[in-house]
This record gives C-alpha cells, sequence and structure tokens, in this order.
C-alpha cells in the first residue's frame, strides 16, 4: 500500500481539481441549457492571466488571483451570458459549434499575444510539508486545494438547496417565464450561474498550471474533458456527484499510471482515464439520466439549395480551377493535393451533421486510422489500390463501435462521446506499433502514378467520385431516411424503420470516407506520423464546415479551400493563428446566426416605423390615439 501512496495524494489533489472544473460546468449547464466546450479554454486564458501578471510584471500572488478569478472571471461570465442567451434558441449542433469556437479562438488569441511556447508556472504556494502519512510528504497547497474543493461542493449544495437564487437557479432552464412571474429576472439568475461557473473554471485553471508547474494552454483547454468524465459521474447536473466524480478520476488515474510503469500495454490509458470514464458511463447511465437540458431546438436536414443556373456555375468554375491548378501551383503542389484529400473528409462529416443530424467530434481520429491502416497494408506487400480499399474497409467496424452510443444518445451526448473516443485513440493507439509506432509510418504512391501532377489528378479522381457518390445517396431512399431521421426519429420508427439501423450505416460510411481521406494524405508525403493526425482539428473542421455555406456537397469543397489554400501562400505561424482565430470567431458567429438576427432586426424596426406612421405613433406626431402595443401587431412584412 506505500507505495500507491505517493500516487493517491497526487490523485487526490488532481481528482479535486477535476472535481472544481466540474462544478463550475455543471453550474452553468443546469441554469442555460449550454454545456460549454470551450470551459477548459476559459480556464486556460484565466492561468494566462495570472500567470502575466504574477511572473511578467511582478505583481503578488494574492492580488494576481483575485484579479484573475475574480475581475477575469466576472468579464468571462458576462461573455458567456451573453453568448448562452443568444444559443438558447438553436439545435444542440450549433451550441456545439459556437462552443467549440472558444476552444479554437481563445488558444490563437493567446498564441498572439503572448507567444506560443509552454512556459514555467510557478507554484501558489512554497512546496512545504504539511504533514506525512507513511512516510509520504503532503504539501501545504495539496491540503489546500482539497479542502478548497470540499468546501467548495458543500457551500455549492448548500446554495443551491437553501437559498432563494440557488432554488431559481434550478428552475431557470425548466421554465424562465413561470420563473419571472415569481419576481425573479431569469437573465439575472443565469448571469450569476456564469460568473460563479466562470469563476470556478480560472480557479482550476490556475490550480492545474500550479500543480503541473507549467502554462500550456492547449493541455489546459483540455480541462473540459476531465470536467466532463466527472459531470458524467454525477449525470451533468448533480453538483457534489460531480465533485466526487472528479476525486475518483484523479485516484483512478494515479493508480493507472503506477501500473503502467510494470506493464506497457497500459501506458496510454492512464492520461486517457476521463474520456474512458465518460465513454462508460454515458454507455451504462439510464437514458432517462441523460436528457438535454434547456428548450429543445430540433435541427433538420434539409439544406438550401441555389437555383440551378448558380449550381451549374459554382461547379464549372471549381471543375476549372481543380483542372488547371497543377498549372500555377509552384512549389505548393503538395498542399494543393492535401486539399483534394480534405474534400472526402468534409464530405464525411456532412453526412453525418448536414445530412442526418448527427454529431461527430472525432474525424481526424477516423482520418487517422486510414493513415496508418494504408502504411501496415503496404507494409505487409498489398497493391496500393487494395492498400487504400483496405484502409477504409478497416475503419468500418470502428465506426459501427461508434454507432453504439449513437443508438441510445443523441445531440450533446453523442458530440461528447465522439469526442471522447478520438482523443482516447491519439493519446493511447497512435504511438502503438500497430499504427503509427514512435518512428511513424512509411507510405508510397502507387506505381506510374508517383508524380507530382498525376497523384494529385488521382485524388481529384477519388474526390469527383465521392462527390458524386454522396449526391447519389443523398436522392436515394437511404437519404431521405437519413434527412427524416434528422427531422424527427420517432416518426421514421413509427414508420416500421429501424431507426439504430440507419444511425449505424451512416456511421460506417462516414468512417470508411474519413478514412479513405487519410489513406489518400498519407501517401502523399512518402510517410505519416502520430503529428499528422491531431485530434484537435476534429474541433476545427467541425468550425470550418459551419463557415462554408449551408450546402451539402459545396460545403464540402468550399471548407478545404478555406482552411488549408490560404496558408499556402502565408508564411510563418503568426498568420495561421490569425487564421484559426477567425474561424473561431466565424464558428460562434455562424452558430447564433448574427445574419439572420440582424436582418430580423432591420425588418422589425422598418415594421415599426411603418407602423407608427399609419397609426399616430411618434413619427407621425399624432399622441391624441394611444399607440397598440406590439403583441396586437399580427401581421408583419419586410419593405
Amino acid at each position: 500500500m506505500n507505495d500507491y501512496l505517493p500516487f493517491l495524494v497526487i490523485g487526490v489533489t488532481v481528482g479535486s481539481i477535476y472535481g472544481i472544473a466540474a462544478m463550475g460546468l455543471v453550474l452553468t449547464y443546469k441554469t442555460s441549457g449550454v454545456l460549454n466546450v470551450g470551459h477548459g479554454a476559459v480556464a486556460a486564458a484565466a492561468a494566462v492571466c495570472f500567470h502575466q501578471l504574477r511572473q511578467e510584471h511582478g505583481v503578488p500572488w494574492p492580488v494576481a488571483a483575485a484579479i484573475a478569478i475574480l475581475g477575469f472571471g466576472v468579464v468571462a461570465g458576462l461573455l458567456m451570458e451573453q453568448l448562452a442567451r443568444s444559443l438558447a434558441h438553436v439545435p444542440t449542433s450549433s451550441k456545439l459549434v459556437a462552443t467549440v469556437g472558444l476552444v479554437v479562438a481563445i488558444p490563437a488569441l493567446v498564441a498572439l499575444l503572448f507567444g506560443v511556447s509552454a512556459k514555467r508556472f510557478d507554484p501558489l504556494l512554497e512546496q512545504e510539508t504539511a504533514f506525512t502519512i507513511s512516510g509520504v510528504n503532503v504539501t501545504t497547497e495539496n491540503v489546500v486545494v482539497v479542502v478548497f474543493g470540499l468546501l467548495s461542493a458543500v457551500a455549492l449544495y448548500v446554495f443551491f438547496n437553501r437559498s432563494r437564487l440557488g432554488r431559481a437557479m434550478r428552475g431557470v432552464v425548466d421554465d424562465p417565464d413561470l420563473l419571472g412571474l415569481t419576481g425573479v429576472g431569469p437573465a439575472r439568475v443565469r448571469r450569476m450561474a456564469w460568473l460563479i461557473g466562470c469563476s470556478f473554471a480560472a480557479v482550476s485553471g490556475i490550480l492545474l498550471a500550479s500543480a503541473q508547474q507549467q502554462l500550456d494552454v492547449t493541455f489546459l483547454s483540455l480541462l473540459v474533458v476531465q470536467a466532463f468524465g466527472a459531470a458524467a459521474i454525477g449525470a451533468f447536473t448533480n453538483l457534489p456527484l460531480a465533485y466526487a466524480g472528479g476525486l475518483a478520476i484523479g485516484v483512478l488515474q494515479a493508480v493507472l499510471s503506477k501500473e503502467a510503469s510494470a506493464h506497457s500495454w497500459m501506458q496510454g490509458l492512464d492520461v486517457n482515464t476521463p474520456f474512458l470514464v465518460l465513454f462508460v458511463v454515458l454507455l451504462v447511465l439510464p437514458r432517462r439520466k441523460l436528457v438535454e437540458l434547456g428548450r429543445a431546438v430540433r435541427g433538420t436536414g434539409r439544406t438550401r439549395t441555389a437555383p440551378p443556373w448558380q449550381q451549374v456555375t459554382g461547379w464549372s468554375v471549381v471543375a476549372i480551377a481543380a483542372l488547371l491548378a497543377p498549372r500555377y501551383w509552384g512549389v505548393h503542389q503538395s498542399s494543393y493535393t492535401v486539399a483534394a484529400t480534405q474534400v472526402l473528409l468534409f464530405l464525411s462529416l456532412v453526412l453525418l451533421v448536414r445530412i442526418s443530424g448527427q454529431i461527430s467530434l472525432c474525424q481526424v481520429g477516423f482520418a487517422a486510422i486510414g493513415g496508418a491502416m494504408v502504411g501496415q497494408l503496404l507494409d505487409q506487400g498489398l497493391p496500393w489500390g487494395l492498400a487504400v480499399l483496405g484502409a477504409a474497409l478497416i475503419a468500418v467496424p470502428v465506426g459501427a463501435v461508434i454507432a453504439i452510443p449513437a443508438i441510445r444518445l443523441s445531440g450533446l451526448y453523442l458530440g461528447l462521446a465522439t469526442l471522447g473516443f478520438g482523443i482516447l485513440l491519439a493519446q493511447y493507439a497512435y504511438t502503438k506499433d500497430w499504427f503509427f509506432g514512435t518512428q511513424g509510418q512509411a507510405t508510397r504512391r502507387p506505381d506510374g502514378l508517383a508524380g507530382d501532377t498525376a497523384y494529385y489528378y488521382l485524388v481529384l479522381a477519388f474526390g469527383i467520385a465521392a462527390i458524386l457518390a454522396v449526391a447519389a445517396l443523398e436522392r436515394s431512399r437511404l437519404g431521405r431516411l437519413l434527412r427524416s431521421m434528422a427531422d424527427s426519429p420517432i416518426a421514421l420508427a413509427t414508420l416500421g424503420t429501424s431507426v439504430n439501423v440507419t444511425r449505424t450505416l451512416v456511421f460506417c460510411l462516414s468512417a470508411a470516407l474519413a478514412a479513405l481521406s487519410g489513406a489518400l494524405g498519407a501517401c502523399v508525403f512518402g510517410s505519416v506520423s502520430a503529428d499528422s493526425y491531431n485530434y484537435l482539428n476534429s474541433l476545427l473542421i467541425l468550425a470550418v464546415l459551419s463557415l462554408a455555406g449551408r450546402g451539402t456537397l459545396s460545403a464540402a469543397v468550399i471548407a478545404p479551400i478555406i482552411s488549408i489554400l490560404p496558408l499556402v501562400y502565408i508564411d510563418g505561424e503568426t498568420p495561421a493563428q490569425w487564421l484559426q482565430l477567425i474561424f473561431g470567431v466565424a464558428a460562434i458567429l455562424s452558430a447564433v446566426d448574427l445574419p439572420t438576427r440582424i436582418s430580423k432586426l432591420i425588418a422589425r424596426g422598418a415594421v415599426d416605423s411603418e407602423y407608427r406612421r399609419g397609426r399616430g405613433g411618434p413619427i407621425s406626431g399624432r399622441t391624441s390615439e394611444p399607440t397598440p402595443t406590439r403583441p396586437l401587431v399580427t401581421t408583419r412584412s419586410a419593405p
């Protein structure tokens, strides 16, 4: 037992930080119905603020902590409350896109302002020993973190069950109008919840950076996944259980870390403990416990279709540009080829998000399977064509496994399950010999088509074939079923069609397309490694897809153009970070549908102006006749 004590001390400390982050996440979700994927990014930004004040400008750490937690937490809470209010009437997929935009934008903004390299983070307190347990030192900081977490859990429990504001927070999601009749403003309740939740995120970010003694914005941004695992144990609604879940994950992670040192096959499982817990809990928790909070707004599988002449013109321009690209690409031929492979990756996401109304945050993981397996099959002596086909087929059963949570989950929780799977695949499987290994995986192009131009046209042919196949599928019976499933799964089931089979089919097809993209991309440079398939790019491509228009096929072509080709002609990391920031901010604006909101406000203002002119409002100057209230207006049309 003494061998495990050092690991248990670390596990309880880190688990308390996970629990603190989870309580802030659950608090905001309970009151707004928005599960903030950007919770970790807020924590990372607060840690950066604290680091700058304390270590760069010499501010005493209590003052720096007060500014980073209270000041930054209040500002972040106010901004997040406004964002959550804008997301109240959009589908779950749009809520995810908006909060994913935070994960994309905040690290880019931090990198632009303060640099991208990881920095040393001095511990909050001196590493003095408070007491010892069987010879194991427990520092003052360990004690402070655990005590703070326990007191926070107890205080929030009492607050929610004994105070008037706490009870109001419990009811604001279910029926804000009814809450308003009691004299408590729903907006005020949500605002207070976001202030507290973002302050908890700031605390957890600073404490985790102190425990790691390193400021790494990407690492801290992923704190949200640890919080997801802890929140899942509390069914995303119970604050004390969320804190207990954080403790359990921290301890289990520490024990697995101890065992992994003696068993090579376990290496990587310790860092993936939160994702494993999240995935398992989502599979075993009763469905009645996984009902999404907030107003249900279902997305639709229908997409906007341009007039035929615009479609013909647009596709003709794209086809001519793609065919003539080798004449003008200069030294950037590989980037154009990679962009062509990305068409298939975005098509795989279009199948899920745009056509069937599903959510996936692990598409890059499927692409990684294709990239690794094509190298493995080529090593076994298979011809290039069979190796590429085999890599796509190997991903099909993996897609079927992902369909298991899709069968019983949807929307938000399906997104969390796929995110956990993608991170688990990256952090556990990528470095194994049967995947990429530590040295990467060698690949090659097909014989006779190994030249840059020849291989580009081969990849382009694959992309055209995939576009035609998805277009045919969209118009087939399966495509109609997928659109119907997006509109109303219950109605589809009443017609005798198995929704479970349909969901499994679409995930298998999507996995195969993504793997095919990864296999083709792996052969561009002659070798591939884990760095080629960063799991965070699964979030980025979802954000980019939201900006690529509302079509299905056209979005899959536009998305690679706007995400890859601009970097071809822009050198340096700074422009890339600016582009990432733009993608993140644009994803948020797209999710809240800002252009539509602005047009409605303009139209409403124009109609109100016209109404006042005709009925004696302030513009006409007639005040003898009272102006009716807005609810009496039954017909409005923009001029």
